[in-house]
């Protein structure tokens, strides 16, 4: 196939599904050639949800994209593919195909430093001349929320709308104080919860136990004195948590949870147990 200069084939030992996707972004190309562009960036936030099944008769859907977007590139597609996910989206990428190390250039994006979450704490403050934060607030906050971005837009925005509400124009400790509870509610309810709950009562029991365990890292060895589940069992369900993108594995032995201030939570759902 040619167009536009650029000469292709989809032939090959793909498979259908595989070949589906490059079609399909191959339309997507053309799309943004005849627009004038010079080329297609394919975007992908959460990817380590792409998990490829073990069974070759099952999906792969992993394997499937990197393969459409390596056939085309070697066609001189212009196309290029930005993958963004938890630390299990490595390991992910290395399973699905041997060379994918040689296919990506891989950035860690991490929790933010004191002086840049201060800074997206404040600066949207800057433009309000409602109201301002007090210093310490701020130096609390950022201390609190550990740099995390979406922590530091809840506490925010519960911030902003309690210091409105008492027809306040400063942001002070006494207010994230008053309303310190209330984040935590709205953190586990909207945030941690639904990553519990979609696990099997195994799996939740051996999380639970973990939060009794010293941290970081969680070790295997703690994990099998904290739980009453046997080594073999605990193994698996590490596994499955892994899989579920619940914890993922720095290094063998070693565990760490991929949400931040996890621990935490699980420790306030032990007390309210």
């Amino acid at each position: 196939m040619t167009f536009e200069g650029f000469e292709w084939s989809l032939a090959g030992d793909l498979d259908p599904t595989t070949h589906d996707v490059a079609s399909t972004l191959l339309a997507a190309v053309e799309s943004a050639l005849a627009a004038d562009k010079a080329g297609l960036v394919l975007f992908f936030d959460e990817a380590q949800v792409l998990v490829d099944d073990k069974a070759a008769s099952g999906s792969h859907a992993l394997s499937s994209l990197i393969a459409a977007v390596s056939t085309l590139q070697k066609q001189n597609v212009p196309i290029s593919l930005v993958l963004c996910g938890l630390p299990t989206l490595t390991v992910n990428l290395l399973t699905a195909r041997t060379y994918s190390e040689r296919m990506f250039r891989g950035f860690k994006v991490d929790s933010l430093g004191f002086e840049d979450a201060a800074k997206a704490f404040t600066e949207p403050l800057s433009a309000a001349a409602a109201i301002k934060a007090d210093d310490d607030l701020v130096e609390r906050v950022v201390k609190d929320v550990e740099g995390y971005p979406y922590f530091i837009q809840l506490w925010g925005a519960e911030l902003w709308d309690a210091t409105h509400d008492a027809g306040s124009a400063r942001m002070s400790i006494g207010v994230l104080e008053a309303i310190e509870e209330r984040i935590h509610e709205r953190l586990d309810l909207d945030f941690y919860e639904p990553r519990v709950e979609s696990l099997t009562p195994a799996e939740q029991d051996l999380l639970v136990a973990s939060a009794q365990c010293p941290y970081p890292p969680l070790a295997v060895a703690d994990l099998n004195e904290a739980s009453s589940k046997s080594n073999d069992n605990v193994n698996v369900l590490l596994g499955r948590l892994v899989k579920a993108n619940v914890l993922y594995r720095p290094r063998k032995g070693q565990y760490l949870y991929t949400a931040p201030k996890f621990r935490e939570y699980l420790q306030r759902r032990i007390e309210l147990d």
